[in-house]
């Protein structure tokens, strides 16, 4: 089928946008099910976007009102037979729908429209056809005249200069190209003749980053490691807001979400760069290279799979490996990071509970609706898989391979098999036949059990030690929140001090030894507390108040460093190619 959409935004300070879709059924058709999309691909929640939706109707080229009715949450029946129409000719045929949708979400999963902007993330928007292949879809933009920039992925075919139309191959791709609209700030670069457009929305603070350039040493490294460009143009949006952080792939664009104060300072910047390595590497890695499971799409039930690890978790460990490579950050501030990455994980008790598999698979009601005990139960498959696939590049290196010579695999797999996607046995596979059986069956392990990572001993094989700093700082084992000067318990630790007393998450800190404690006061805690005694705690529970005796105990141990111990040894594990 044949479809057109237009977006119209008249006023933007209401949030609306106006979507009108005009197709023709065959006349042997008597009912379509259109859907809107209840999750987004790389976001796996169910976000229920119908929820925004008002004013939906359906009419005929004549303007005879359909039969319409909502048959589920996301999917809405037309019925030409049930219809009363006067006019059955095949004029009757042709259908138009229009709705209405409000939105006021600035993230990279939703759309925001405001007077300043409009950022529009199609599968919030536009509504597909059940069982109905969509083929070479345009949508048609109009917005206020004071507007005068469009940023897209999508393929431009407008014939006049005040028309702004765009063409996609079908609804997926259609649906995977957020759309920027307003008076952002362009610029972009070309590559081997490819263009790569570089957008900003929001404020930046004065910084002496060089932004487009340095996106494009990451665009020009990676698809030179990855032997080209497999998209004709591609597009960089990115909203500078404070507070934000997030990205979003997409087949030839992303979208990028992130604070413009941390552009300011020299780890904040990095983190920035490891995020456009990162959204920009799912480009292979996820777009392309993808679990069996991410494609074709269900828009209306959860795509589950067992694989995030490899979406993700290689994906982790490239983006920073990438711009290491590209000598864009030293080797010091590469295992800085790596550092940060070993302690978030040390702090994670759910890590004994959860395998990379189990977390991939509950994504969608665990990953992305965390919650008090997440951290207790679960491990982020980001986090984990960028670690296990650390390992796996150092396992490697001891048969002169290493994670290049898998992506190179993954990559030919995937040109000899376009469509299909793979499955645990042939990423497994693929490990084999560049480590051997012995490396296969020890990084199965670190994906589908709970065994502890020996990340010591590992890391010592690349020439790296890590270094632990044993404190003896007074340690709750809870993270706190304030409302006024309140102190409310956010979160607490599995077997922490806090866990074994009986303290909630929800629980208001009142006293300590009959102490009143106020925000002021909880942050000098670590003065006057010692390790080893026992203190009376008076909490405020749904009202009621209640003591708890809590043992004090000390803050868990941490990598202070992660020293080179063998830099030439550290430097041909991490960047083969050197």
């Amino acid at each position: 089928m044949k479809l057109t959409y237009k977006l119209i935004i008249e006023t933007p300070s209401t949030h609306q946008v106006r979507v009108i879709i005009t197709g023709k059924k065959e006349s042997s058709e008597n009912v379509l099910d259109f859907f809107l999309p209840r999750w987004s691909p790389g976001s796996y929640l169910m976000r229920e976007y119908s929820r925004h939706l008002s004013n939906i109707v359906a009419t005929t080229a004549t303007g005879e009102r359909l039969f319409l009715e909502q048959t589920d949450i996301s999917t809405f029946h037309i019925d030409w037979k049930k219809s009363e129409l006067k006019n059955s000719n095949k004029d009757a045929d042709f259908f138009t729908i229009s709705y209405n949708v409000f939105c006021h979400e600035l993230t990279v999963r939703t759309s925001h429209v405001d007077d300043s902007h409009a950022f529009l993330h199609l599968p919030t928007l536009l509504m597909g056809v059940q069982g109905i292949d969509i083929v070479n879809p345009t949508i048609e933009l109009a917005f206020p005249a004071s507007w005068s920039k469009v940023t897209t992925g999508l393929k431009d075919i407008s014939e006049k200069r005040e028309v702004f139309l765009y063409e996609a191959k079908n609804y997926d791709d259609l649906i995977d190209s957020p759309i920027e609209i307003g008076c952002q700030e362009t610029d972009g670069f070309a590559i081997d003749g490819i263009p790569h457009d570089v957008v900003f929305y929001g404020a930046q603070l004065p910084h002496k980053e060089n932004i487009k350039e340095d996106t494009k040493k990451i665009v020009d490294h990676i698809a030179k490691f990855m032997g080209g460009f497999p998209y004709e143009k591609y597009s960089f949006i990115t909203h500078f807001v404070p507070g934000l952080y997030g990205g979003l792939e997409h087949h030839n664009s992303t979208a990028l979400q992130f604070c413009p104060t941390q552009i300011t300072n020299r780890k904040g910047y990095i983190n920035y760069l490891a995020l456009v390595s990162h959204e920009y590497f799912h480009t292979w890695n996820v777009k392309r290279i993808r679990p069996f499971e991410l494609g074709p799409f269900n828009y209306l039930r959860e795509a589950t799979s067992k694989l995030l690890w490899l979406a993700e978790g290689l994906t982790s460990l490239m983006d920073e490996l990438f711009i290491y490579r590209a000598g864009m950050i030293t080797l010091e501030e590469y295992l800085e990071m790596q550092r940060d990455n070993l302690n978030r994980y040390y702090s994670v008790p759910g890590r004994k509970f959860h395998s990379l598999d189990d977390s991939s698979f509950n994504s969608w009601i665990k990953l992305y609706r965390p919650d008090e005990n997440t951290n207790n139960s679960s491990i982020s498959y980001y986090l984990k898989g960028g670690i296990v696939f650390f390992a796996l590049n150092i396992l490697l290196a001891k048969k002169n391979k290493s994670i290049n010579d898998v992506l190179s695999a993954l990559w030919s797999d995937y040109q000899a098999n376009p469509g299909r996607g793979v499955n645990g046995e042939q990423v497994y596979k693929i490990i084999e036949d560049v480590g051997g059986a012995e490396i296969r069956e020890k990084f199965e392990v670190m994906t589908s059990t709970t065994e502890e990572l020996d990340l010591e001993s590992i890391c010592l094989e690349a020439g790296l030690k890590l270094e632990w700093d044993n404190s003896d700082v007074p340690w709750l084992g809870l993270d706190v929140e304030h409302s006024g000067d309140r102190v409310i318990v956010r979160t607490v630790i599995l077997d922490g001090p806090a866990y074994k007393a009986g303290i909630n998450a929800g629980d208001e800190i009142i006293a300590v030894n009959g102490m009143r404690i106020l925000k002021d006061r909880y942050s000098e805690f670590a003065k006057f507390m010692r390790v080893n005694e026992t203190y009376t705690v008076t909490i405020s529970r749904l009202a009621s108040l209640a003591t708890v005796n809590l043992n004090v105990g000390v803050t868990p141990a941490k990598i202070r460093a992660i020293s080179v111990v063998n830099k030439d040894l550290a430097v041909k594990v991490l960047n083969p190619s050197k």
